[in-house]
């Protein structure tokens, strides 16, 4: 038993690689999608692995409200928008069309 969690790379029955978290007990936590080389998979289990550390929690309830302190974007507020006047174009085919 390990005192902290471990980012594992390994090589799937299909032949691609993939990296799994596991637990200080061994128990996975969580398992990457594949990818081709080793080398992809160990870069994005070190970008996991330094991504975690600036992780912010989120409250699934209170997502929408954590998003937009995160990201800095307040909800849109909608505004009128006049509408165009059709173009001469339009008139003349339409015009034509008659």
């Amino acid at each position: 038993m390990t005192k902290t969690p471990i980012l594992e790379v390994y090589k799937d029955k299909k032949g691609l690689y993939r990296f799994r978290l596991l637990s200080r007990t061994g128990d996975k936590i969580a398992e990457s999608t594949p990818f081709d080389s080793k080398s992809k998979a160990l870069a994005q289990a070190k970008k996991l692995s330094e991504w975690t550390a600036k992780a912010l929690l989120v409250d699934a309830d209170k997502k929408a409200d954590a998003a937009s302190k995160t990201t800095g974007k307040q909800s849109l507020k909608r505004t009128a928008v006049k509408k165009a006047e059709p173009s001469k174009a339009n008139s003349s085919a339409q015009k034509v069309g008659k």
